[in-house]
């Protein structure tokens, strides 16, 4: 596909035009997945972001403004959703490590404090989160599953893992906002 090829499927799609997206989509799925996949390391997760992105895509069509190439913009789209990704992986791990590893500073009463009232919210939240999707939540996080896994465990959908994942985590970072 040449580039004014491209560009008029672009200019297509930010006019509402469905086949135009979904040409898009064919075309740029499964390198980006690729590409993703580089920086997560886990297919699930690669998918997760790169399913995001053309959900954003698709719904800010409207507002799309593009100042590089369109593959540019994709590829800065995904590593930057990829980056986001790690970061927050590695918070929520130092966040479990901290409040179940027991290190903190026990000679200082607000270090210690502040750790009991991290677990306490974080405890607070999982118990406020609707059962499946609790059970969903520490079956990836603590249980190290995988997407397809719990889905196949939980007899439930792909999919549905993925909106319970997307839905805890939300719910975990409103709840444990002044802790982050």
């Amino acid at each position: 596909m040449d580039a004014k090829e491209l560009n008029s499927l672009v200019e297509r799609m930010k006019s509402g035009d469905r086949e135009s997206f979904n040409k898009i989509f064919r075309r740029y799925y499964t390198p980006l997945m690729r590409f993703c996949f580089r920086f997560v390391a886990d297919e699930d997760v690669a998918a997760e972001i790169v399913q995001d992105l053309f959900v954003k895509l698709w719904t800010g069509r409207d507002k799309l403004k593009i100042s590089t190439s369109f593959d540019s913009y994709l590829m800065s789209s995904v590593r930057n959703a990829a980056y986001t990704y790690i970061n927050t992986q590695r918070s929520h791990n130092e966040a479990h490590l901290m409040i179940y590893s027991g290190e903190s500073d026990e000679t200082d009463p607000s270090d210690q404090l502040q750790s009991n009232n991290l677990e306490d919210s974080y405890r607070k939240v999982l118990a406020t989160m609707p059962e499946k999707r609790r059970e969903v939540f520490l079956a990836s996080r603590f249980d190290g599953l995988k997407y397809a896994e719990i889905a196949e465990k939980l007899n439930i959908s792909q999919k549905t893992v993925e909106a319970h994942m997307v839905a805890a985590i939300k719910q975990l970072r409103e709840g444990l906002k002044e802790y982050l």
